[in-house]
C-alpha cells in the first residue's frame, strides 16, 4: 500500500515517479500519486457560524481533545451544535487522515445532553471503546473517530 506523503506547495517533481508537477495540482498526472498537504495545515477562522444554535448552559465549555494520534494535544471548543466531525476542510472539526470519512460524525445536543451519532463513516466512531451508532457523552468519555482518540470534558 502506498504511503501519503506531505508536500510543499513549491513541489517541482512527483516524489514518486519523478514526473514533473505543478504547485496547483493535487495528483500526478503520470502515476496518480496523490500530492496532499495543502489542506493539513489548514486552521479555522473563529467566526460565528450562522443558523446554529448555543450549547445548553447545563454544558458550560464542553470541549473535545485530542489524546492519541494525529494532532495529540489539540483541544476543540464545543461553542455551537449541530457540530459535523470530518475530513472535508468544511467540517466544524476537521480531521485530516485518511482514516477519518469526509463526514464522519455529528454532535448534537439532545434533551440537554451531547450526542455524538456516526454519519455512515466507513470506519465507524468508537465510544469509550464500544463500537456504536449513537451514544451520549458524559464527562470523561472517549470519542475515537478514525486513528484520533478525544476526551469529551464539560468544564
Amino acid at each position: 500500500m502506498m504511503e501519503m506523503m506531505n508536500v510543499a506547495d513549491s513541489l517541482d517533481t512527483c516524489p514518486v515517479c519523478g514526473y514533473p508537477v505543478d504547485p496547483s495540482q493535487h495528483a500526478c498526472e503520470r502515476c496518480g500519486f496523490k500530492l496532499v498537504g495543502r489542506t493539513e495545515t489548514f486552521k479555522a477562522v473563529g467566526s460565528k457560524p450562522i443558523g446554529k444554535h448555543v450549547a445548553p448552559s447545563v454544558h458550560n465549555n464542553p470541549t473535545l481533545t485530542i489524546t492519541k494520534g494525529p494532532l495529540a494535544g489539540e483541544s476543540f471548543a464545543l461553542t455551537h451544535f449541530p457540530l459535523t466531525i470530518g475530513r472535508d476542510p468544511s467540517c466544524d472539526i476537521f480531521l485530516n487522515n485518511m482514516t477519518v470519512s469526509r463526514r464522519h460524525a455529528l454532535l448534537d445536543v439532545v434533551d440537554g445532553v451531547v450526542v455524538v451519532s456516526d454519519s455512515n463513516s466507513l470506519n465507524g466512531i468508537w465510544v469509550d471503546g464500544e463500537n456504536v451508532d449513537s451514544h451520549t457523552l458524559e464527562d470523561g468519555s472517549t470519542l475515537q473517530v478514525g486513528t484520533f482518540v478525544m476526551q469529551f470534558s464539560l468544564s
